[in-house]
């Protein structure tokens, strides 16, 4: 059975409101794990919602790891975290 990140409420709120999260900024939204993987939703660019995985090409960079509440991604030799917006 997978697990999934408790995603806090302010965030639930505003992803489902039009213009409340920033369209040119990414934002995780929630992260789900399992034994053998790991999928993330994200808020992306213009205002869509994706779902990723480890590998995955997102914004010019490479999904190197998806953790509890955290994504973390690899661009050019150098890594950067994604996390849940904080309530």
């Amino acid at each position: 059975m997978a697990n999934e990140t408790p995603t806090p409420a302010a965030t639930l709120a505003a992803a489902t409101q039009e213009s409340a999260l920033p369209l040119r900024r990414i934002t995780l939204l929630g992260t789900m794990h399992g034994p053998t993987s790991a999928r993330a939703l994200v808020h992306v660019d213009g205002g869509k919602v994706t779902r990723i995985e480890t590998g995955d090409t997102l914004d010019r960079a490479t999904v190197a790891a998806i953790g509890e509440g955290v994504v973390i991604l690899s661009r050019g030799g150098r890594t950067e975290a994604l996390r849940l917006p904080l309530a």
